[in-house]
């Protein structure tokens, strides 16, 4: 039995046993090809990596005589870039009592040098006597080292592309454990690094839990997903959050059997665009001028009300306003002053309706008003007396006070109806308030009432 430095004692017989398994798992594991002839060293160490012991072999395998060793975690003599897996397994093994798990990887030697070594290590920690992890140290062979070295380097060339990719990505096992986050992950999430899925994601906007964990099951159970809109709310100095809109893709991962070990992903932080988007949208549905719809989209707005007159069994009106004189008004005072007409009209009209009703500018000095969930006429034709009430109100326009009047037409209905239709009805509504003065509102009926 070679000599075994020791700090302090143990029983002769465990310690040989413990040999016995290892050189037999050593066998097993590694293989004749894959088990060069040369220095072997046993160590153990305690659940920490600190090591207690080490046999004098160690002195021709790294040059470090055991006394430089003793008391030291083992970690402290790894080369940096192999330190994130030596830890890895590490936990790993102290996970599985009386298990065999095998690291590969580089250990300083004593004149600073690096060697590539392959420690076999049995997880003791168990023992009632003896409760240490125990490890036996070797040279990798020259083959070894080559095919270790091109796994680095390949391993190395991934983690250097996606660290300059502008997308976070991660890699996580079938548990939702991460095993591997570039650090574009954690910047666009403003989180630091966590070691599961649901924790690196825990920002994210409850509303879209759902989406996260139906996107995680179905990737975990062989689907792919694509573009899954998430918003997640990122601590931003004294503010409470700053909402973050990211989208997410995954493919799985499968082992040889086509069994799903696990899956990659990417989060793109896609703010800036959804914010583009947004304004677009805005642009494209809103009056410039009176920040009113525009008149595409407040017919939009018109025929998805009545669509859904069939389910909610309630009526929808439609409210026609023409400001009446607009054109002397520009004439008088010029079309800055118009501009303002219209734009205090716009604000009159959306504070004069309720909270369901749409607002559009429907073209020049016209305005229409959709108002859903109107269970009878009378209904809407309050809510147009508030809006010529309110349209009545003289303007102030620099040192000029303006008079506006306008003609208020409203047209309702319960049953099936296009809206088209309904417009026009409304629009002649307005016309009959028009002939029967200011301040008067009108309402669409087949012999055309008044009040």
């Amino acid at each position: 039995m070679p000599y075994v430095w020791v700090s302090h004692p143990f029983r002769a017989s465990v310690l040989y046993r413990f040999k016995t398994k290892l050189r037999e798992d050593w066998a097993v594991m590694s293989g004749a090809s894959s088990t060069p002839e040369g220095v072997s060293v046993e160590m153990t160490r305690d659940a920490s990596a600190v090591i207690i012991s080490v046999g004098h072999e160690i002195t021709d395998l790294l040059g470090w005589p055991p006394s430089e060793l003793l008391g030291h975690p083992s970690t402290e003599f790894i080369h940096p870039e192999d330190y994130p897996s030596a830890v890895a397994a590490w936990f790993e093994m102290i996970e599985a009592q009386g298990q065999t798990r095998i690291w590969r990887g580089r250990y300083r030697t004593f004149d600073g040098a690096w060697k590539w070594v392959e420690s076999v290590n049995v997880n003791m920690l168990e023992d009632p006597e003896n409760p240490v992890v125990l490890t036996t140290m070797r040279q990798v062979s020259g083959d070894q080292v080559g095919l270790a070295e091109e796994l680095r380097a390949r391993s190395q060339l991934l983690s250097r592309l996606s660290d300059a990719m502008p997308v976070g990505m991660f890699q996580m096992d079938s548990n939702r454990t991460i095993t591997f986050a570039n650090d574009r992950l954690n910047t666009i999430l403003g989180h630091s690094a966590s070691a599961t899925i649901d924790a690196q994601f825990s920002i994210i906007d409850e509303d879209d839990r759902s989406l996260l964990d139906s996107a995680l099951n179905a990737v975990l159970a062989d689907e792919a997903v694509d573009d899954v809109e998430l918003r997640f709310l990122r601590p931003s100095g004294d503010a409470p959050h700053e909402e973050r809109v990211c989208v997410l893709s995954m493919r799985p991962l499968t082992d040889w059997s086509g069994e799903v070990t696990g899956a990659v992903g990417c989060v793109s932080d896609v703010t800036a665009q959804v914010e583009l988007r947004r304004q677009l949208e805005i642009r494209a549905n809103t009056d410039e001028l009176t920040s009113c719809f525009s008149r595409a989209k407040i017919l939009e707005v018109l025929s998805t009300a009545l669509e859904r007159q069939e389910d909610t069994r309630e009526g929808t009106a439609v409210i026609f306003i023409d400001l009446c004189g607009f054109k002397a008004i520009n004439d008088m005072f010029g079309h800055a002053a118009g501009d303002r007409v219209l734009k205090v009209a716009g604000t009159r009209l959306r504070s004069a309706v309720r909270q369901y009703d749409q607002v559009g500018r429907f073209g020049g000095d016209e305005f229409l008003v959709v108002c859903p969930r109107v269970d009878a006429a009378p209904i809407a034709l309050k809510v147009a007396q508030r809006i010529s009430a309110s349209l009545t109100e003289p303007i102030n326009i620099t040192t000029d006070v303006i008079e506006i009047r306008a003609s208020v037409g409203v047209a309702w209905s319960a049953e099936l109806i296009d809206a088209d239709t309904l417009v026009a009805q409304a629009d002649h509504a307005m016309y009959e308030s028009k002939r029967a003065g200011s301040s008067t509102v009108a309402v669409y009926t087949n012999t055309q009432q008044s009040t």
